[in-house]
């Protein structure tokens, strides 16, 4: 009679917690006009929601959102991608010029089964081009969790930093934003692709 109780509460259990189809739909490459739009539903890569993305200019000559693509990539498969979140757009300024614009959304573990004893953040920088000696391109990464940095810069002495990474103790939200500058100083400045990977998985992180 006792296991009839526990298979019951099992199946009770079962039913209970709702599975990944029935949550989210997967992420799945796109514009990040099309994240926008999911809102608060988000969608679900690598065992945690990605949601609430939102996208802000602070001079008209940054690419749009239709203009930016998002790419899922959960393993390294391609050159051309970082595992993570790649998110790809022409960024460009002529010498002179200046363009800032900024990507947030929040990753939030699922199921939400209880965290593992660390996690791990990664900022990747792709392709770039600083054409002067003076002149950058700068992504900041600013989570609750700590902040990341990378960038191509020239200061008359040039320098780049193309991975920062930073291991932390999970919680359930992580907030993430994305603050992209170019600085066109002498000679313009361009990149293609930055990636942001948030390792809070409790069957992944180490």
């Amino acid at each position: 009679m006792k296991s009839k109780f526990v298979l019951a509460a099992v199946f009770v259990l079962s039913l209970s917690v709702p599975s990944f189809a029935q949550v989210a739909p997967p992420c799945v490459k796109g514009t990040l006009a099309s994240y926008i739009a999911l809102g608060s539903g988000g969608c679900l890569f690598q065992s945690a929601l990605y949601d609430n993305f939102t996208y802000a200019v602070a001079v008209s000559n940054a690419p749009t959102p239709d203009e930016i693509i998002v790419t899922p990539v959960p393993a390294p498969t391609s050159a051309a991608y970082f595992v993570g979140l790649n998110f790809s757009a022409n960024w460009e300024v002529g010498p002179g010029g200046s363009q800032q614009s900024i990507i947030s959304y929040r990753v939030v573990p699922y199921p939400p089964a209880g965290p593992a004893n660390s996690g791990l953040l990664t900022l990747d920088l792709g392709p770039s081009s600083v054409g002067g000696i003076i002149g950058s391109v700068t992504i900041s990464e600013n989570t609750n969790v700590g902040d990341l940095l990378v960038y191509d810069k020239c200061t008359e002495v040039c320098s780049i930093k193309t991975t920062d990474q930073l291991t932390f103790t999970p919680i359930q939200t992580v907030q993430v934003s994305d603050d992209i500058s170019l600085s066109g100083g002498t000679g313009g400045a361009s990149f293609s692709l930055f990636a942001n990977d948030t390792n809070i998985c409790p069957q992944c992180a180490n």
